[in-house]
């Protein structure tokens, strides 16, 4: 049996013990710093790329680049493409989202797109074939989304053209 790490983990006012997969053990490392290593009174959990995401111009693309080592590890460690596919939308979102000013942080330090990478990492090494399932009606809502975005605000381009 390989080794295995123990972290503390917070659930309901008290700490239990979290196991954590030694090949994923850097993941979870760095998905704990970027997303949730410092505790505001409250409870309220942010990390680093909160922090990171304030740099005018530069903080979205380097939190992103720093997002991507995740989806790297995944893809070392064989996760199937829709599951690469998935982690990469999550960096994208934040990304994108992180981009505007002053709500774009805000949304950075809410969305936590390292954790939610690291718990499909997780869920993907542990059951594979339950995740796909998952992962797959998650990126068609994402395409329909997608779709939907770009489409709308055409046809409403359309519609006032015809009535100007």
């Amino acid at each position: 049996m390989p080794n295995v790490i123990v972290l503390p983990r917070q659930s309901n006012e008290a700490l239990t013990p979290e196991v954590i997969d030694p090949r994923i053990a850097d993941v979870e490392a760095l998905a704990r710093w970027m997303d949730y290593a410092f505790v505001l009174p409250g409870g309220f959990r942010f990390g680093f790329a909160g922090i990171i995401g304030l740099i005018p111009g530069i903080g979205d693309l380097i939190d992103a680049l720093i997002s991507a080592y995740i989806v790297y590890r995944a893809i070392e460690l064989g996760v199937s493409r829709v599951a690469i596919a998935r982690m990469m939308v999550n960096v994208g979102i934040e990304g994108v989202a992180g981009a505007v000013p002053l709500i774009g942080d805000l949304f950075d330090v809410v969305f936590k797109a390292n954790r939610r990478n690291y718990q499909l990492l997780k869920s993907h090494m542990a059951e594979p074939r339950r995740q796909r399932a998952h992962d797959r009606i998650f990126l068609v809502l994402m395409g329909l989304i997608l779709v939907a975005s770009i489409a709308l605000p055409i046809l409403g381009l359309v519609y006032l053209a015809h009535h100007i």
